[in-house]
């Protein structure tokens, strides 16, 4: 293809991810615009919600004037100053992010990838400070600042992250940004290459698996809470279009509840409003937002206790465990105890950075007053995962031996592409 045409092809993605993600959170509106409006309401205040949900939903926050007429009506306390509203619905992050490794993907793939990933960002970029734009308003008004670069960012960085992987793994592609890329890795010390991959990698394994056990861990407790979770839909009296609109709302911030039992397992816990804690240690909560959905945390003393924190713990043993022999290979079969060790608290690290991040963006303010902390805190959540993980990896790394023999060396090499494993040691 030529560069003109990788050129439409890149902006062409980057205005699905937009368009998309905006028409995401668009489609319900309409729905509630025509079946309880009855059309009776300016149609460029369903543009603007959706345009508020979307860049909420990828990270920008929201400021929030309440007229003196709706504070009244909704009982509030007269005089309340203007808000903040930050706590991120994650499924529309997730999609951003996807829209982006699909695109920074297909860009590898092109004979011009590197203008092709720039030019994506860019109209991504511009496209996102143009719809926010268009939904300021005195009453909700998004950051144009954030609004324009939070989205950005998330969708650079899966184009980024896809464009360089698909690239690099092509041993054959040649040009100046992956040329340098492997000459800085022929250039680290002997071993060094081989153990900051595995110890990505081990991490990396390691929140997948938290990630994966919090969400069987979410949905058990969706089961059992169903009976709170019907009852508090039933008193709201949503209404059949309402019901459904809030179920929605609570679908979009379902990756959310997830990240909040990965807080929960690693032992950091999460808040529901300010001065609350639920974690593993104790449970100190207040009034709970009549959220339906949060029914299903329980608000009682968890019976396991600290024994709950043998979770993080087997997982950082056994991605340890699957990793060790690969890297004894990529050692020439000479790990040591010292190297060996030094990935495992790699892996801890790794493990607690990705789970810290994505605690924070988990978290935020859901409104006035308590409600401006909600969610886990990245600090001590990606602490909390570095020490668990990381010292069971490196009881993991150290269980087995530290050296392999020739023969045991042989079938792994000979399963190698050509070149690559001489080039990683």
């Amino acid at each position: 293809m030529n560069r003109l045409t990788v050129a439409l092809l890149a902006a062409l993605d980057a205005t699905l991810a937009v368009a998309i993600g905006i028409g995401v959170a668009l489609v319900p509106l309409l729905a509630l615009w025509a079946l309880h409006f009855q059309l009776d309401v300016d149609p460029a205040a369903l543009w603007r919600g959706a345009v508020d949900i979307w860049a909420l939903g990828n990270g920008s926050s929201m400021r929030i004037t309440l007229d003196t007429a709706l504070v009244t009506q909704l009982g509030l306390p007269a005089g309340m100053e203007p808000f903040l509203v930050s706590l991120a619905p994650l499924a529309f992050t997730i999609g951003t992010v996807l829209f982006g490794l699909r695109t920074g993907a297909r860009a590898a793939r092109s004979t011009w990838w590197q203008g092709a990933v720039v030019l994506s960002v860019l109209v991504f970029a511009l496209l996102s400070f143009l719809v926010t734009l268009t939904a300021l308003h005195p009453a909700v008004r998004p950051s144009i600042v954030q609004g324009t670069l939070a989205p950005t960012v998330r969708f650079a960085g899966g184009v980024v992250v896809a464009a360089l992987w698909v690239r690099f793994r092509e041993q054959d592609a040649a040009d100046p940004i992956l040329d340098g890329l492997r000459a800085m890795r022929d250039r680290m010390p002997d071993g060094s290459w081989s153990m900051a991959v595995a110890a990505l990698r081990g991490g990396a394994l390691a929140a997948t698996g938290l990630v994966a056990v919090s969400a069987v861990l979410t949905a058990i407790l969706i089961a059992v809470g169903c009976g709170a979770i019907i009852s508090l839909h039933e008193s709201a009296q949503f209404g059949v279009l309402g019901g459904a609109i809030v179920t929605g709302a609570e679908l979009l911030y379902l990756p959310n509840l997830v990240i909040w039992a990965m807080s929960w397992i690693t032992g950091a816990g999460f808040a529901i409003g300010s001065g609350t804690a639920i974690s593993p240690i104790g449970t100190l909560v207040g009034p709970m937002p009549a959220v339906p959905v949060l029914g299903a945390i329980p608000t009682g003393e968890s019976p396991l206790g600290f024994a709950v924190l043998v979770v993080p713990v087997v997982i950082g043993f056994a991605a340890a465990v699957v990793l060790r022999r690969r890297l004894l290979v990529d050692l020439d079969g000479r790990g040591g105890l010292a190297r060996l060790a030094v990935v495992g608290l790699g892996v801890g690290v790794t493990a607690g950075v990705i789970v810290g991040v994505l605690a924070s963006l988990s978290a935020g303010a859901a409104g006035p007053g308590r409600l401006i902390e909600v969610g886990p805190n990245g600090w001590a959540t990606g602490l909390w995962t570095t020490l668990t993980v990381g010292i069971a990896a490196v009881v993991g790394m150290a269980a087995g031996p530290t050296h392999l023999a020739e023969e045991d060396r042989l079938p792994e090499l000979h399963a190698q592409p050509s070149g690559r494993g001489a080039r990683d040691r």
